[in-house]
C-alpha cells in the first residue's frame, strides 16, 4: 500500500509544495468580498516581507498535511470504486477541515509576519467555509504526485 510521506522525499517534494503554492495563489485571487479583499491584502503584505511565503509555509506543513490525510488515503486505496482522491475526500469534508486547521492553528503560533498573524486572527472563524470547497482540488494534486 502507498504512503503519503512518499511526497516528501527528495525527487517529489519540491513539486508537490510547488504545485499546492500554485492552488494557494489561485484560491486566494477568487476570493471576493470584503473577506476576499482583507485574504488578498494580507498575503500581499506577507509577501513584501518574504517572496516566498506561501512555498515556505506549505513547505513546513506538508509533513504534518500529509499525516493527518494519510488514514483517508488508506480508506481511499483500500474503496475499490474511487478513483479521484479529491471527491473521495470532499464526501469526507467536515473531518478535513477540521485537521487542516488543527494544523494551521499550531503553525499559526509561530507567524513572524505581523499581517499575516492578524489576517490569520480575523479570518480564522471563516476559515472553515472557505476551506472546504477547496478540497477535492488538494486531493486531486497530491493524488497527481503519487505514485
Amino acid at each position: 500500500m502507498t504512503d503519503l510521506s512518499q511526497l516528501l522525499t527528495a525527487d517529489k517534494r519540491d513539486a508537490v509544495v510547488a504545485d499546492l503554492a500554485g492552488f494557494a495563489d489561485a484560491t486566494v485571487a477568487k476570493q471576493s468580498g470584503l473577506t476576499g479583499t482583507a485574504i488578498k491584502a494580507a498575503v500581499a503584505a506577507a509577501r513584501k516581507v518574504d517572496g516566498d511565503i506561501v512555498p515556505k509555509g506549505i513547505n513546513r506543513m506538508l509533513p504534518d498535511v500529509l499525516g493527518d490525510l494519510q488514514p483517508h488515503w488508506q480508506a481511499f486505496r483500500a474503496d475499490e470504486a474511487a478513483t479521484d482522491f479529491g471527491t473521495f475526500l470532499a464526501g469526507r469534508g467536515p473531518q478535513v477541515v477540521d485537521s487542516l486547521m488543527a494544523i494551521a492553528d499550531r503553525n499559526a503560533e509561530s507567524i513572524s509576519v505581523a499581517p499575516l498573524a492578524k489576517a490569520y486572527n480575523g479570518l480564522r472563524g471563516k476559515a472553515a467555509k472557505l476551506i472546504e470547497p477547496e478540497i477535492p482540488e488538494l486531493g486531486r494534486i497530491l493524488q497527481k504526485h503519487m505514485p
